[in-house]
């Protein structure tokens, strides 16, 4: 017998007033009724949990004093049959799929994040270099130097960087073009 198996009673589980009436073993769902008589479901597969009304109080007696009301009370429903008090509705998809659905989000947000770093300094190529009518343009191989190619030239260094302004000899790229002016 469990430590706390006093507390499996109807009494201690389920709220004042209210009473188990009834099992559907089609549906796996409890019935229950309220102290007014109102009609409440447990959720299937569930003894204790989250209930929804199913129906309401019995309708009181009808009233009577009124002799010409008589037409009107016999074309009164039963308020369970009323349509106008309909139950609670069921939670939607959504409600249900919401912790699924935020995990989805947040793996789509890191993925989008992911591919913009890894993408993104990839993708930046630098500009096509345009030289003049005087200069001819050097593709830059591997082991080029500014002064390699002034020296492969017969340039000076100085007449080189002249020619292309804000050329970094220290971060040559390889496939870059350089402009070598023609003598």
């Amino acid at each position: 017998m469990g430590r706390w198996s006093q507390y499996d009673t109807d009494e201690e589980r389920l709220p004042e007033g209210m009473q188990r009436i009834g099992y559907d073993a089609d549906t796996e769902t409890y019935t229950y009724r309220d102290a007014d008589g109102s009609t409440w479901e447990g959720a299937p597969g569930n003894q204790y949990g989250r209930l929804t009304r199913v129906s309401g109080p019995p309708a009181p007696p009808p009233d009577y004093d009124d002799i010409n009301d008589n037409e009107e009370v016999s074309v009164r429903m039963p308020l369970s049959y009323d349509n106008s008090s309909s139950p609670q509705q069921r939670p939607s998809w959504r409600h249900e799929m919401m912790p699924l659905l935020n995990f989805l989000g947040l793996i789509g947000l890191f993925l989008i994040a992911l591919f913009w770093f890894l993408g993104g300094s990839s993708s930046s190529s630098p500009p096509p270099v345009t030289c003049g009518d005087q200069s001819a343009p050097h593709k830059i191989v591997a082991g080029d130097t500014c002064w390699s190619i002034a020296e492969a030239n017969r340039l000076s260094l100085d007449r080189l960087l002249q020619e292309n302004e804000g050329l970094d000899c220290g971060a040559l790229s390889v496939g870059g073009t350089v402009c070598v002016p023609q003598t």
